[in-house]
């Protein structure tokens, strides 16, 4: 992303909830000064406190205690499989998408941007007419569909949140 993911995620979405940051935390998307920032806003408890007070080499526990602090304030934590991952991984992808839409002004690099997203996040079968990936070996670079990147973020607004 060009910009702080965060804010582009609040840009497009929304202020994001817990399953939210975990997810992307796990895609490389958030790091731990701007969970660690995020959490400021999150009020109190004990697994939030200490999620915000790692530093230094205490931070190589970030991820259990992100996991800890997102059980105390949600009762659970979003696991790959689970259909609250799936929902939070839909979202990323959706504000990766809009906010590529946004601010790429040429179609090569709106591929490239997408074809990042695949990457990082994965592809569901859903996005795959987006895309037609770099073939290094042959020299052709990405293409991507502007008009399928529209459609599937029209999809995506009648699709239910998980429970």
């Amino acid at each position: 992303m060009n910009r702080d993911a965060l804010e582009t995620f609040r840009t497009c979405l929304g202020e994001p909830g817990w399953d939210d940051i975990v997810v992307g935390h796990d895609f490389g998307f958030l790091d731990p000064t701007q969970i660690q920032a995020w959490a400021t806003s999150r009020g109190g408890g004990p697994g939030l406190a200490a999620l915000r007070g790692l530093a230094g080499s205490d931070l190589r526990d970030f991820e259990s205690t992100l996991w800890a602090a997102c059980t105390e304030a949600t009762g659970k934590t979003p696991r790959p499989g689970s259909a609250r991952w799936a929902h939070a991984q839909d979202r990323w992808r959706l504000a990766v998408l809009r906010d590529a839409l946004a601010t790429e002004s040429t179609l090569p690099q709106l591929a490239l941007r997408v074809e990042r997203l695949y990457e990082q996040v994965g592809c569901p079968e859903d996005m795959l007419s987006m895309l037609r990936p770099a073939q290094p070996w042959s020299g052709l670079p990405a293409t991507v569909d502007a008009g399928a990147i529209l459609r599937f973020l029209d999809r995506f607004r009648l699709r239910p949140e998980p429970a």
